[in-house]
This record gives structure tokens, C-alpha cells and sequence, in this order.
């Protein structure tokens, strides 16, 4: 038999007097053991998006109850400690339904016992779960709902919260008034909602909203008083909520219908009533086999399709809604068979089968996908039927079908989605685990080998800030395309978060052949430099775990090649790593070393030491620079580029940056008194830091506190902070030279540098980097990029400090070049604060001399 698709505008059919709880309970149980505090229970449901969970015994399993949205009222309201385990707030075992129940006796059961939740038993053991919401859904009662009016039903008005209003008053006038939702009255006019949903929510997160005005959900949906419940019902499921406001004419808020109402107004004489006509339609659809000619007057209006045929399967009627479904009319479709609609998408065993149960059962259901009379393949869910005589002979099938194509696509949208990413369709990470540990379990039974190769591209946060998000965003999705063009049959690449990639290798051979396909992808994603026409240069980091020597599990693996990635990043970038057992214990004492840094500050173990800044013609100190020490009481001093790469990563830099610029200016105040200090004081301040507040104003009260003027503070910020345009970095270094703050590009060279973009910089000094200075006397490059750097400066009117200036030599090349300010060891090294002010008296107590 053939299929037909179910149109979401047309009524649903009446209920089958037959029809049981089973078949709409919602066999995705959600349950906890008794031990789980009420706290963490509601968390769960609030991430499961479920009203309920089962509460079970610890070692035996068995269900001790359930505990809904309106226990957790309990809960919120200090009544019952959120700590306490769930198992002691439930108040016993709930109700509890048989499976093979009627439909309509558990609408019956629902009203009586004023239930919400209904666990399904089948055996003595839970089969589902049975809510309000799928009674409403599945009842079928359309024909009553349409004229019956959500004005005709009982029940009290609307309560409404001034927007001002606590949420513990909502959750006592909830729970005093045994209401499910009330309404909140917003300043404008209109109208917000706070649900038991919402209660459950502050529960689990353990916060409390200021006031209902700012945590409702608004704005309020709702529906004329005049509206039928068919209405009300289709405006609930439209936008999945479970409560609707009912308005009178003038828009006075009345009431909130809940799913409660919609059950209470189905009265039970309707249900018997249409229960009754459903008999009759069934006892004359038996009586089809006398008179095809009334069979064609009941199913006519039908909005499924329905095919009558004869013992044999040939058609002798079809409704209009057949037609409607397949494309075929009804001349078309007599004295074929539904074998006209086979798409080829079942074998022939699939038919075979059908048959089969027809024959011993008398019915059979299930999905078919047929095809239309153009061409286009559809979903249907197919009911067939034999119909028989006084003695049991068959004398016709009835087939009635729905078309659920659209529903099933949507099924399948939504099961994609949840296992890809949606900006490059690959495999996300659920996908990839499942995927990584099915090729480790068969890797284990077959005793072969698998590769994880971990990618993660280098300054892809450049791309987004210099080019914008739309430019990363294309980037992502043309090295996806190149990770797939390079993969074998049964390989799998994935897009873990951001500009996080896998690729998983079945099978390899070796440590040389998984070398090789690294290699391969990162030549791939070098060459999309300059993609959709952007001057960009793009590269790779790939860390490799192998099974089973760097692991026998998905999460092993995967971290393995996370730490051999990181590995690779601080070996130059560009490159591949595979993972080495020493790697963890460098991850470990990263770690270590990052929860030490978070107590530095509080125990006063970082350290400031300023560096002198001199000038080439007299050597004398013209300022100095501040540079971060940090003493660990176990580790003694630790160097800056250990620790401030951590600090970065793990946003402490914000705080740390505060530390340093309060310290430096406590310091400079210091010496400004004591008549020592000759210059400026330069702080490298981070991106991070820039952007975090207001910093400017921060910076300004700073000053103003310590009483220093701006000028006597330098702040050296890095290439790639200071072209941050789409972060609004040079409106903010516009507004520190408003302020009179002396700014400077700390490294010049070694970034992306952009003469175009140096011009409209509001900064007055360029550092040049110590890699260029270390060699510029036997390195002809770095002799030029000296040069240049210096020859730029001074175009600009800019002045240059260079760095690192450790031998005569470096000192007279820069000198002839124009530069006339350095720091280095030739100089001074870093010194601790008290050494530092030693240098300062002992140049003060002498005359200026020419060097």
C-alpha cells in the first residue's frame, strides 16, 4: 500500500476509542538518583527543557516519585533547602498510569486528579512520561475546540506584579493562590509572564532577579476573548509556550490560559458524544464493502488520503485528498495499484513483510516514502486496514495516509544541527567523539592503528579584527572545503569551536605517513592566503596523538593532541607536533603555575624593576622602563615569559596591568619628590587591559591620586593591539593623547606593520625590537630594517628608542643612524626597585658628561 503527507493547516483525526497512553508518551525519561540535591536536580531539567524528573533509589533503581516545576516553588521560597537531596521533596510516588490505559480515560483521570505529570508503567517498570501538554496535543478534539470559546471557561482572573515586584513575591502569590503564571504590568503598557519555568531557572542558577520587570518574558502572547480554543491551542504550539493572556475588547488583560484550561473546557459529554460519531463513522466504513457509493460520501471531506482496494490491491476508490496528496486524479488512479506511487526507496523485503502482517493481523502502519505523480519523492505515515465479512473473509483494504514530508525533513534539519556545525556543516564535536571512539574501538579489535591530528590556526583573531567577522567567517568555511578535498574514504574532519579543527585517520601505517598528511593540510591552508581577495597571510598549528601508544579513548586522544598543538604554537607556529608523554607534565606545571599566579598578587609576590633608558651621546639615564617580576616563594623569580602568557590567556592580565601602573606611579611619585627622576617611566599596558572599562577615566584618576602630571607616565602598547580598529583601539589612544599620556609602539617591525596605518596612530615614540639590533652590525637585513625603522621615525617625527643594546659596536651604528636613545645591558640591566633608586642618586650626584 501507499503513502500519503499530513497537512499541519488541516484538523488532526478524531482519537481511536483503542487509542492509549502509550502511543503519546514521551519515552525520554529524565531521571536522578535520591541522593541529588533539589539544586542541581533543576539544573538538569532547565538543560533537558523538561517540567519534570523521576526521582529514583539509589541502589535498587526503583521510582520513589517525581518532582515538577511547582515543587521547585518549595525550593525557592526557603521552604525547603535547595541543598537537601531531591529524594526527601518528593511527596510519594506520584501518579501512575497502566500503558495499555485509553486516551480519553486518561483525560478523564487528568481532570479528576487536577494532574500535570503522569508516569506510564508497563511490568512494574517506568515506560514514560505523560504531561498536560501531551494531552492537549494529542486529543484530537479539534471539531468541539472550534466552537467553544476561551471566554465559556471557568476560572479565575489574571493576577498581575507591578514590574517592581520581587520574585519572592511572585513565588508566594504563586503558591498561595495555586497558580502556575502570573502576569507582570510593564511600564509601558504592556505586558511580561513569569512561569514555575522561570521559578525552576533562578533555582537552578542560585540567583534571584533584582525585580520581575527585568527577568519576565515579554512580551505577553495572547489571544481575544472571543477566540475559539482551536485558536488558543494553535497559537500555544506555534510559539511552544504554555500560557496564553485572554484580552477583552477594550485590551484589558483578563486572564492566562494554561493547558489546565484547555482540558477543564472539554466537557465530558462532548467526549462522549464525539466519541459516539466515531463509532458510527467506523461501522460505516465497514459497510463500505455493500455500497463503494457511500463509502465515497464519508471519506469525501476526509483531509487524508484514503485507497480502497479489493482482496487483491487493485483500486477501486480513492477521496479527494489522495488526489490533493499524490497528483494522480481518481481516473488515474482506479484499476491500478498503490504500486503506482513506489518511489524504490523500500526493497522488495519490506513489502514482503507488510503483506505478511496484513495477512495474520488485519492491519498493518508504518512510514513509506512514495513518489508523486511529478517525480517529487514524499513521507507518509500509512494506516491500512482489512476489511472482512461475517465469516472473516477479506473483501476490501482501507489505506488512510498522512503526508509528513515536511515534518520529517524537519526532523532530519534538526538531527543535522545537532551534530554539525552550521557555518561549515562538518561534524562538531558530539559527532567527532562518537566518531573518534568508534574508530578506536574497531582500531582495538583490528589491530590496526588511528591518527587525531588537532588544528588551530594561527592569529585567526587578526583576520576577524583587521578583516572583520565576515572575512573570518569565509575563511573557516574555505579551509573546511580544503580539509575535505584531502580526506580518504572513511576519514572524518570536524570543527570543534572557533578556529578549532580535527581530522581523524583510520588506519595509519605510521608515524611517517600521518607526518606526511599533516604536512599536506597545512601546505592546503597556507595556500588560501589572499582568499576572496585579502592580502592575508594564514597558517596552522597541528598537534597528533596516535592509538593506542598516546591513549586507548576519545578524550584521551583528544587531549593528547591538544597539549602536542600548543607544543607546536610555541615552537614557532606553522608546523606539526606529535604528542610526547613529557608534554603532560609541562600542561600540568602550566597549570600549577597559572593557580599560583592567582594568589601572586594577594600574597605580594610580584615585584616591579625598571630598566634605564639612555641617551647615546651622554649615557646618561633619560628615563627608564617598568618591567614585571614575579618572586615565587618555591621557584624563585620567574621569568615575564613564563607567566605573562598566562596571564593573558587567563584574563589576570587586567588585574596585574592595574597593579603595575598603580605601583609604577606610586614609584615615580617617589622619585619626582627626591628630585631623581629625569624622564619619563614607561608601562606596557595589553589589549586586554585597554578595552577593559573605561580606561582612560581609570587612567586619569590614577594621576590625579598619585598627583603626578601625564607626562611623566610613558605607555608602550604592541603593533597588533594598536591597529585593532574594529576593537575601537584608536579612538581609545586618541582619547590617552587628549589626556597628554607620551605613547609608543613597543617591538616595531616585527608585526604586521602598515606605514599608512602608523600615520594615523596618535602615538610619539617607535621601540625598536632587540631581534634587530642583536645582529644589525653583522646582518645586512637587520642593518636595513634598522635603518628604515629609524629613517621612518624621523620622517614622521617620531622618536626611536632601541632595545637590547649590549656591545659598543651596536651603540656607534645607531648613533650614526640618528637614534639617540637605547636600553640594554651595555647599559644597565634590569634592576630591582631599590637598586634602580641607588643609579638614579649616584647619577644625580654627578655633573652631565659626553660619552
Amino acid at each position: 500500500m501507499a503513502v500519503t503527507e499530513y497537512d499541519a493547516s488541516i484538523p488532526m483525526p478524531l482519537p481511536h476509542p483503542d487509542q492509549t497512553i502509550a502511543e503519546i508518551a514521551s519515552c525520554d525519561l529524565l531521571s536522578c538518583p535520591q541522593s541529588l540535591s533539589i539544586r542541581e536536580a533543576a539544573s538538569r531539567m532547565m538543560a533537558a527543557g523538561c517540567s519534570s524528573i523521576v526521582v529514583r533509589h539509589e541502589d535498587s533503581g526503583e521510582v520513589l516519585g517525581i518532582w515538577t516545576e511547582a515543587d521547585a516553588l518549595d525550593a525557592s521560597l526557603g521552604r525547603v533547602d535547595p541543598l537537601l537531596p531531591v529524594g526527601q521533596a518528593v511527596s510519594g510516588g506520584g501518579a501512575l498510569l497502566p500503558h495499555d490505559m485509553p486516551l480519553l480515560a486518561v483525560v478523564r483521570e487528568f481532570r479528576a486528579r487536577q494532574l500535570r505529570h503522569a508516569l506510564i508503567m508497563k511490568d512494574g517498570a517506568p515506560l514514560g512520561m505523560v504531561t498536560l501538554t501531551d494531552i492537549v496535543r494529542n486529543q484530537g478534539l479539534e471539531s468541539f475546540l472550534i466552537v467553544k470559546r476561551v471566554r465559556d471557561l471557568p476560572g479565575p482572573p489574571a493576577r498581575i506584579l507591578p514590574a517592581g515586584a520581587s520574585a519572592q513575591e511572585a513565588m508566594r502569590a504563586m503558591r498561595e493562590h495555586a497558580l502556575s503564571a502570573l502576569a507582570v504590568a510593564l511600564g509601558d503598557g504592556a505586558y511580561g509572564i513569569v512561569t514555575q519555568r522561570d521559578v525552576l531557572r533562578w533555582l537552578a542558577a542560585d540567583a534571584m532577579p533584582a525585580s520581575l520587570g527585568e527577568s519576565c518574558r515579554k512580551p505577553l502572547i495572547g489571544v481575544a476573548d472571543t477566540a475559539s480554543l482551536l485558536q488558543a491551542r494553535q497559537l500555544v504550539q506555534q510559539h511552544h509556550i504554555r500560557h496564553l493572556a485572554v484580552f477583552g475588547e477594550d485590551g484589558q488583560l483578563l486572564r492566562l490560559l494554561g493547558f489546565d484550561d484547555i482540558v477543564q473546557g472539554i466537557e465530558h459529554e462532548y467526549l462522549h458524544e464525539l466519541n459516539e460519531a466515531l463509532r458510527q463513522r467506523d461501522h460505516a466504513l465497514q459497510q463500505s464493502r455493500h455500497s463503494l457509493l457511500l463509502a465515497d460520501k464519508v471519506f469525501e471531506s476526509t483531509m487524508e488520503g484514503i485507497v480502497i482496494t479489493d482482496r487483491n490491491g487493485v483500486i477501486q476508490s480513492v477521496n479527494p485528498a489522495f488526489t490533493r496528496i499524490t497528483g494522480y486524479s481518481r481516473e488515474e488512479a482506479m484499476g491500478q495499484t498503490p504500486a503506482m506511487l513506489k518511489s524504490g526507496r523500500q526493497p522488495p523485503e519490506f513489502y514482503h513483510h507488510m503483506w505478511q502482517t496484513l495477512l495474520r493481523d488485519g492491519c498493518w502502519q508504518g512510514e513509506v516514502v512514495n513518489r508523486r505523480k511529478g517525480g517529487l519523492l514524499y513521507t507518509e505515515h500509512l494506516s491500512i486496514t482489512a476489511i472482512r465479512d461475517g465469516q472473516g473473509e477479506c473483501l476490501h483494504y482501507v489505506a488512510v495516509f498522512s503526508d509528513i514530508t515536511q515534518r520529517k525533513q524537519a526532523e532530519e534539519r534538526l538531527h543535522f544541527l545537532a551534530n554539525h556545525d552550521a557555518l561549515t556543516s562538518l561534524p562538531n564535536r558530539t559527532l567527532f567523539l562518537e566518531r573518534l571512539q568508534l574508530a578506536v574501538d574497531g582500531a582495538d579489535a583490528g589491530g590496526y592503528g588511528v591518527a587525531l591530528l588537532f588544528i588551530d590556526l594561527d592569529r585567526f583573531k587578526l583576520v576577524n579584527d583587521t578583516l572583520g567577522h565576515y572575512a573570518g567567517d569565509q575563511l573557516l568555511i574555505h579551509i573546511a572545503r580544503q580539509l575535505q578535498s584531502l580526506l580518504l574514504p572513511g576519514e572524518t574532519a570536524a570543527r570543534l569551536s572557533g578556529d578549532e579543527f580535527t581530522v581523524l585517520l583510520e588506519g595509519a601505517a605510521g608515524e611517517a605517513q600521518v607526518a606526511a598528511r599533516a604536512q599536506a593540510i597545512l601546505d592546503a591552508i597556507t595556500a588560501l592566503s589572499g582568499a576572496d581577495g585579502q592580502q592575508m597571510f594564514i597558517s596552522a598549528s597541528i598537534g597528533i596523538s596516535m592509538f593506542p601508544d598516546d591513549g586507548r579513548d576519545a578524550d584521551t586522544l583528544l587531549v593528547h593532541a591538544d597539549t602536542a598543538m600548543y607544543r607546536a604554537k610555541q615552537r614557532g607556529k606553522n608546523g606539526f607536533q606529535f604528542y610526547t608523554a613529557d608534554m603532560n607534565a609541562r600542561a600540568l606545571e602550566r597549570l600549577k603555575l597559572e593557580y599560583s599566579l592567582h594568589r601572586a598578587l594577594a600574597q605580594q609576590e610580584l615585584e616591579l624593576w625598571y630598566q634605564p633608558k639612555v641617551a647615546l651621546d651622554s649615557g646618561r639615564i633619560v628615563g627608564a622602563e617598568a618591567l614585571l617580576r614575579w618572586r615565587h616563594p618555591e621557584l624563585g623569580l620567574v621569568p615575564p615569559d613564563r607567566f605573562i602568557p598566562i596571564a593573558e590567556d587567563s584574563a589576570l592580565i587586567v588585574q596585574i596591568g592595574n597593579w603595575v601602573l598603580d605601583t609604577a606611579c606610586a614609584d615615580i611619585r617617589r622619585w619626582r619628590d627626591a628630585g631623581h627622576l629625569p624622564g619619563r617611566v614607561a608601562v606596557n599596558v595589553s589589549g586586554r587591559q585597554l578595552k577593559h572599562g573605561d580606561f582612560t577615566r581609570q587612567l586619569e584618576d590614577r594621576l590625579r591620586r598619585h598627583g603626578l602630571d601625564s607626562a611623566d607616565l610613558e605607555l608602550e602598547i604592541t603593533e597588533s593591539v594598536a591597529m585593532d580598529e574594529a576593537g575601537g583601539m584608536v579612538d581609545m589612544l586618541r582619547r590617552l593623547q587628549q589626556l597628554g599620556v607620551y605613547l609608543s609602539i613597543d617591538d616595531f617591525g616585527t608585526g604586521y606593520s602598515s606605514l599608512s596605518y602608523l600615520k594615523r596612530l596618535p602615538v610619539r615614540g617607535l621601540k625598536i625590537d632587540r631581534s634587530f639590533i642583536a645582529d644589525c652590525g653583522r646582518d645586512n637585513d637587520d642593518a636595513a630594517i634598522t635603518r628604515a625603522i629609524v629613517s621612518i621615525a624621523r620622517s614622521l617625527g617620531l622618536d626611536v628608542v632601541a632595545e637590547g643594546v649590549e656591545d659598543e659596536e651596536q651603540r656607534r651604528f645607531l648613533r650614526e643612524l640618528g637614534c639617540n636613545c637605547a636600553q640594554g645591558f651595555l647599559f644597565s640591566k634590569p634592576l630591582a626597585r631599590s637598586q634602580f633608586e641607588v643609579l638614579l642618586a649616584i647619577q644625580a650626584s654627578q655633573p652631565a658628561l659626553a660619552h
